[in-house]
């Protein structure tokens, strides 16, 4: 399987799970699943490396809202 299909397919399986198990996958929780499996194929080891790389990225909308302090934690 290629990497993008890898992707897709951890990312549906999350999906299937949520919807087996709404009480135990929180909106929060779902993306950060999903932001992680992408995060780890791209080669981040971690989510303070890839969120450490936007913050130092001015025209992110990340950096932005921590700049704008509409950060939500």
């Amino acid at each position: 399987m290629n990497k993008v299909l890898d992707i897709l397919d951890s990312m549906e399986e999350i999906r299937q799970k949520a919807a087996e198990n709404p009480d135990e996958y929180s909106v929060d929780h779902t993306i950060r699943l999903c932001s992680a499996i992408v995060a780890q194929a791209y080669g981040y080891q971690s989510r303070t490396d890839w969120t450490n790389a936007l913050k130092k990225l001015p025209e992110s909308r990340y950096a932005q809202r921590l700049s704008e302090n509409r950060f939500h934690i």
